[in-house]
């Protein structure tokens, strides 16, 4: 018998990396749940086809890697600490579809002035303020483009914060973990 042992095996659900396993790291990423992600992309559906994606606070890149796997065009990861990530990476041969961003994500997001993403995968650590600033510096960098999608993943113990400028369309409960889709509001 063995206790204590604790093993997460991450797949890529579906597309052209479809059951490539993806290496997690074992200090402090929470990777996000297959049948979260699942239900993520059914969400999006078609959307994610050529979209210019940006996976911030990416841990091991599944959000990003996963939508490459289901068509989109390019992903910026955005990761302070991208060993893992960039195993992963290494391991699907992925570099002419990707740029990670090796800093925190204030810096990470002013970088990306002048762009404009598609899709934005938003999973800070929980019991943060990160998610707040993180919306707040989509917004004020304008990196959204008007029918963009904020997906943001957090503790359903705390709430997505409502922040001036967006709305929310879609919300999902899966166990502790909740998930907002937000687009900015018209004007």
């Amino acid at each position: 018998m063995c206790f204590g042992v604790h093993l997460i095996i991450m797949r890529i659900l579906t597309g052209s990396y479809k059951g490539k396993q993806l290496k997690v790291s074992k200090n402090g990423i929470r990777p996000t749940r297959a049948i979260v992600r699942s239900a993520i992309f059914n969400i999006l559906g078609e959307r994610i086809n050529d979209a210019l994606v940006i996976d911030i606070f990416a841990g091991t890149g599944a959000m990003g890697i996963e939508a490459l796997s289901r068509g989109a065009r390019f992903c910026i990861f955005i990761e302070k600490n991208p060993a893992t990530l960039l195993k992963n990476i290494k391991k699907l041969n992925l570099n002419d579809k990707i740029k990670v961003i090796k800093m925190d994500f204030r810096p990470g997001l002013k970088k990306m002035r002048g762009m404009q993403f598609d899709i934005v995968f938003v999973d800070p650590p929980y019991k943060t303020e990160y998610l707040y600033e993180t919306l707040e510096l989509l917004y004020f960098y304008q990196l959204l483009k008007e029918n963009s999608i904020v997906v943001v993943e957090y503790s359903h113990f705390n709430p997505c914060p409502v922040i001036e400028g967006y709305e929310i369309i879609k919300e999902k409960k899966y166990g502790d973990t909740k998930i907002s889709f937000l687009k900015l509001k018209r004007s």
